[in-house]
């Protein structure tokens, strides 16, 4: 199937698009195209789609030289997939819930993330990811400029010690199928080092459990992780941080220095 005919077949697709699972389908393969090309695909490397959906990215990675996994949960979708792409020797496709699934074995990924799961997603790949290059990643755009605010949330703060995050790429809500509410970006994560550090998951656990009282300071939010003000206050003044600085306001080096002490 030709470029204008696999696309006019997604556009067909519409009424098929599950909303509890944030399905909206990209119909411009101009766009699809140059979201593919941010991955810079060579024969080597091994990609990871989440999400595919009716395979708008999916068709130019078919048509790329690299090997690529395509998952999603939805079983129409998979069908659909399965019978456009059952001649593509570097496609394979699964029914997989990105949650739950081994990613460490992909250099690359890319996605058009839903909605209602994109910080869980996001923070698999950033826990998980640790063998990727980069990721490409399509969002609403509010969650992107929420990613933007360094200390506003543990993912926030923990996306920037682990990765480089790129300027965005508009995409307009007249780009999908049925059309959404709100307009898209697509960005880029580029990991750095720190992603193979083998204390993130306990880090990020700490961040997690210190952002929970969002209102209070940090010694109380720290009182909370340890059982005992005493003793949080001991460990806050053994590293010279104001007790009444709130979780947000205190850089990734204070929580790593505390994952150490702890």
């Amino acid at each position: 199937m030709n470029e204008k005919e696999f696309f006019d077949t997604i556009k067909s697709y519409k009424l098929i698009a599950n909303k509890s699972l944030g399905q909206n389908f990209l119909v411009n393969s101009a766009t699809a195209e140059k979201i593919v090309n941010l991955l810079n695909i060579n024969k080597n490397d091994s990609i990871l789609e989440i999400g595919a959906g009716l395979g708008s990215l999916s068709y130019f990675l078919a048509k790329s030289e690299g090997n690529s996994e395509l998952i999603d949960v939805d079983e129409r979708m998979l069908m659909f997939l399965n019978e456009q792409f059952k001649g593509d020797k570097n496609i394979s496709i699964k029914r997989q819930n990105i949650l739950k699934y081994d990613i460490s074995r992909f250099n690359k990924i890319i996605g058009n993330l839903p909605y209602y799961i994109t910080s869980g997603i996001i923070e698999k790949l950033l826990l998980d990811g640790k063998n990727a290059e980069i990721m490409v990643l399509m969002t609403q755009k509010e969650v992107y400029q929420k990613l933007l605010s360094s200390n506003k949330s543990p993912l926030s703060l923990f996306l920037n010690y682990v990765a480089n995050i790129s300027s965005p790429i508009d995409v307009g809500r007249n780009n999908f199928a049925p059309v959404p509410h709100v307009d898209s970006v697509v960005f880029t994560i580029t990991p750095n080092e720190n992603i193979k550090n083998g204390e993130n998951d306990k880090l990020f656990k700490i961040m997690k459990q210190l952002f929970l009282l969002r209102r209070k300071n940090i010694l109380n939010n720290l009182s909370n992780l340890v059982k005992n003000k005493e003793k949080a206050w001991e460990i806050l003044e053994k590293m010279g941080v104001d007790i009444n600085k709130r979780p947000e306001e205190l850089p990734i080096e204070f929580y790593i220095n505390l994952l150490k002490m702890l």
